[in-house]
């Protein structure tokens, strides 16, 4: 994210960090954040650094107050879901990069997999190792990450027919 905001920031773009852990002493890259940004967030689920909250507590703040456009967010698939919402409840893009296991890193394992919609409407799965890690967060499926979703184009053919194993 670090290599990302010092883009944006090269292009005249205007950054926020939000940087959330369950404590203080999980809390990585404050001090760079600082350096990149006059808007930082810090907050902890124990509060002993920052706020004591989660991430998606003050990620409305940090989007109003620099008029974000766009959200860059990485973490766990639950805090990504409720980053995608907030971003798109502010009329911002959201692009979430996902944490999948990604075994084999190219694809041939399918254990990265994520349901996503694509333009055509059509849900497909996707590999996060070869078509990610980042997506536009308001494709992918979220509550349906980790299952075989029924309107999956192929699902089924991934289905046992009744009698056979």
């Amino acid at each position: 994210m670090f290599a990302l905001a010092e883009e944006i920031r090269r292009r005249g773009g205007r950054v926020a960090f939000v940087l959330g852990a369950s404590t203080a002493d999980r809390l990585f890259g404050t001090d760079r954040a600082e350096a990149l940004s006059e808007h930082v967030y810090v907050v902890t689920d124990d509060g002993s650094a920052g706020r004591a909250g989660r991430v998606t507590d003050l990620l409305p703040e940090a989007i109003a107050a620099i008029g974000a456009t766009e959200v860059h967010s990485c973490g766990p698939m639950g805090m990504l879901k409720a980053v995608t919402e907030i971003a798109a409840a502010a009329g911002a893009a959201s692009h979430t990069a996902v944490e999948e296991a990604m075994a084999c890193g190219i694809g041939i394992c399918m254990s990265c997999v994520l349901p996503v919609t694509g333009p055509d409407g059509v849900a497909r799965f996707l590999r996060s190792c070869t078509s990610g890690p980042v997506f536009d967060g308001t494709t992918v499926r979220w509550d349906e990450v980790g299952t075989l979703p029924e309107d999956l184009e192929g699902a089924g053919a991934m289905t046992p027919k009744a009698g056979t194993r």
